[in-house]
């Protein structure tokens, strides 16, 4: 009976082990879906609201980061070079973090003021299904996603994808 009883518990273990692998290796590597546009966001250095739908009519990337993050704020240099070569008014990009204001604020003054726009959200970002840093998606005129990549990315490889979506 004692033999059975440690049976039962040695294969229970392997199993929740097996399952917090598996679910761990998911939330590293599968990009979840955007089920947040509507969250309420609070653009930086002001106290205007928005949501992510708001910018519909543009193409958008939209990033989520950490300001501890060392590929996001590559990923912020390669937005700021993509804005200037793409120079549309119609190309957006949303960097949102869910760390205090003025530390967004802090690294939001590393880059040319008023290109990159960044947003607070009083979500947690974890809460959004987002744990891995940067989070990044390409976005459609229509608020569709086109593109998403996890842990950073060279979004200028992307220019001629960004520029067919603005013609469209």
């Amino acid at each position: 009976m004692k033999n059975k009883l440690n049976s039962i518990i040695f294969y229970a273990v392997i199993i929740l082990a097996a399952g917090w692998g598996i679910m761990w290796y998911m939330r590293k590597t599968i990009v979840p879906a955007m089920k947040f546009q509507t969250s309420e966001l609070q653009l930086s250095g002001s106290n205007t609201k928005t949501t992510i739908n708001n910018f519909k009519g543009n193409v958008v990337i939209v990033s989520f980061f950490q300001t501890w993050c060392g590929p996001c704020i590559q990923e912020m240099y390669v937005f700021d070079e993509l804005l200037a070569s793409v120079n549309s008014s119609d190309f957006k990009i949303l960097c949102i973090s869910d760390e205090d204001t003025n530390r967004i604020n802090m690294l939001q003054s590393r880059f040319t003021m008023g290109k990159i726009m960044f947003a607070y959200s009083a979500k947690s970002l974890s809460s959004l299904g987002i744990h891995v840093y940067p989070t990044t998606y390409l976005l459609n005129k229509k608020g569709e996603v086109i593109q998403s990549k996890l842990e950073g990315y060279n979004w200028a490889l992307e220019k001629e994808t960004i520029t067919k979506l603005l013609a469209e």
